[in-house]
């Protein structure tokens, strides 16, 4: 059996507001589980235990820069393979945390930029789709996402 996750960092850029204001944090990691040799593997950014997720806090009234940096393959741990990784036009949801708040699906692979209108606080949550060879060798795989936070 195969085992993929991809770990999730974080980096802050910009002029940040006053502490306690501003906050960014790694939830989940991306997880695929158990992958099959020559069998394609997906985690919808839906999904609510496979899925990384960050949290952001900011201010109402401000905005939320986001750029990914993320994996074209996931190495095997303890050497000996990679795995290729893709990430689609929607595999990253945004959600505030008022009840008023819709989710709102964006591409990973470029920038984007929020505003905060009905809520400080938001969860964005990450999928992706794996792709091993009929041949692959089996073990953990594993690769980094790194989330870029601008603050305006």
């Amino acid at each position: 059996m195969l085992r993929c996750a991809c770990l999730l960092l974080l980096a802050l850029l910009g002029p940040l507001p006053l502490l306690g204001q501003t906050q960014v944090v790694g939830i989940r990691d991306l997880n695929f589980g158990p992958v099959i040799r020559g069998v394609p593997n997906a985690v919808a950014p839906t999904d609510p235990v496979r899925s990384g997720q960050f949290y952001v806090r900011h201010r109402i009234g401000g905005s939320v820069q986001l750029r990914f940096t993320l994996p074209t393959r996931l190495t095997r741990v303890g050497g000996g393979g990679n795995l290729p990784i893709s990430f689609a036009t929607t595999d990253a949801v945004a959600q505030g945390t008022a009840g008023s708040s819709v989710p709102v699906t964006f591409n990973p692979n470029a920038t984007q930029t929020f505003n905060l209108v009905t809520s400080a606080d938001f969860n964005i949550r990450l999928g992706g789709r794996v792709s091993p060879a009929a041949n692959q060798a089996t073990g953990s795989y594993r690769g980094t996402v790194t989330l870029n936070v601008t603050f305006f």
